[in-house]
């Protein structure tokens, strides 16, 4: 089960696994398009911490060039 919250109605939703219509693994984050039970549309919701929030050390070294 998933918590999630419907951006067009803003309420919390508890949503079965099987309304899980796709997942993708980026390099900074999992996407999952999930079925909403109160709208009836697919939203995407990204698990995983923003780009922007990942240590200096971690990111790659032509992004901390300032060239």
């Amino acid at each position: 089960m998933l918590l999630i919250t419907c951006p067009v109605t803003r309420t919390d939703e508890l949503v079965a696994e099987r309304r899980v219509r796709s997942v993708a693994n980026h390099p900074t984050h999992v996407a999952l398009s999930v079925e909403c039970p109160s709208c009836g549309s697919v939203h995407v919701y990204r698990t995983g911490r923003r780009w922007e929030s990942r240590p200096a050390a971690a990111r790659p070294a032509r992004e901390l060039s300032h060239a």
